[in-house]
Parts: C-alpha cells; structure tokens; sequence
C-alpha cells in the first residue's frame, strides 16, 4: 500500500468495475442452462442475488476508490498525466494523511456527494479534482446510496426510498420489484439498450478516470 500510485488505483477499481459486468453476465448464462438441471438448477432468485452481490462490491470499490484518492493527492502523488491539485494540507505520511481526513468528520462518509465536495474544498484548492466530477452526478450517486440502504437495511425508510427511486425512474412501480431485478432492467432512453447496473458502473468508471486523468 505504501508504494500506491494513482495510476494502479485506477486500474484495480476499473477492473472492478468491469468485474462486476462480467459476473452477472456469466450469472446470465448460467441461468439460462441450468435452469432445468434438477442436480444444479440456477433459479432466477440466483441470477438476482449474485446481481445484487455485484453491485455491492463496485459500490465499495467506489468508497475505497474515493478515499483512497484523497490520500494519494494529499501524499503529493501525480495522475498518470502529471496532474497534481494544490494542497491545503501536507501530511508527513500515509497514517498523517488518514488522521487529517478521519477530523474532518465523526465518521467519514464518501456516498454524499455534498459531503465529498465540500471535503475536497477543505484540503485541495477549489476542491480540484473532485469537487468538479462528483457534484453534477450528485442525484445518481443519491440513487447508488439509496439502492445500497435497500440491499443493506429492511427498514420502512429504505424500502420507501427505494420504491420512490424506481417510479421516478420508471414512472411506476413494477409488482415485486428488488434492487437486483431494477439493476437489470434496461434503462429507458438509452441507445444502446443499457441496463442500469452497466449504466451506474460506466457513469462511475468514468468519474474515476475524471478525478485520475491519463
């Protein structure tokens, strides 16, 4: 960890997240032939839950992407570019760096994007590079929490939360409908046709390679 470099952090969580595609299309197949298997049958409750598996892990990539970013640019570390914001803060090491982010709340939270920005701010000038990527896809990564909290939570709130995301983006409430069976649904509008799991792991790979430019 101590030899990380912004460019091999950009690279693992990108595999991650293309990891994350290529299980559930893997799951997919296996669906489809072993369905009828009585020995090893793959139900569609199967198919959902490795789904729902898949977007936990790129959603924890994501958090650790994000943290991990920060200290890096805090230790003085360059993208693959050369780019390098300017500091507010210059930790003497690594344990230095996650001590100045760990005061800067009581517990740090990297799923708001309010919270990420206003973070950035504090420790690079004009909050640079972050501020700029995460605050326009501030409703999306309010979705991404909000599925999460369902996946995570049985709670009232969430569960609500959850039914009120699918509708807006929807228009209605499909009987049944689970975070895993709304991430494979194909996105309206989107050509072309792109599920919601491809559409949240693109939209976040591009955010990373925004804030690690090469």
């Amino acid at each position: 960890m101590a030899n990380r470099t912004l460019s091999t952090l950009l690279a693992s969580s990108v595999d991650e997240f293309e990891g994350a595609i290529q299980l559930t299309a893997r799951a997919s197949v296996w669906q489809a032939q072993l369905q009828h298997y009585r020995a090893a049958r793959f139900k569609k409750e199967h198919y959902t839950q490795i789904v729902e598996l898949a977007f936990m892990k790129f959603f924890l990539t994501w958090e650790g992407f994000l943290e991990e970013a920060f200290i890096l640019y805090l230790l003085g570390k360059k993208s693959p570019n050369g780019y390098a914001p300017v500091r507010h803060a210059i930790p003497t090491d690594r344990n230095h760096a996650i001590e100045l982010l760990a005061s800067d709340a009581r517990h740090t939270d990297w799923t708001a994007a309010d919270r990420v920005g206003n973070r950035a701010k504090r420790f690079f000038k004009a909050g640079r590079p972050f501020a700029g990527v995460i605050r326009p896809q501030s409703n999306l990564l309010a979705n991404l929490k909000t599925i999460r909290n369902a996946l995570s939570h049985e709670s009232k709130e969430a569960t609500e939360k959850f039914e009120t995301l699918v509708r807006n983006e929807l228009t209605y409430f499909p009987p049944g409908m689970i975070p895993g069976t709304f991430l494979m649904t194909l996105k309206p509008h989107c050509a072309p046709p792109t599920t919601y799991l491809q559409f949240y792991t693109e939209t976040l790979r591009a955010m990373a390679e925004a804030i690690i430019p090469t």
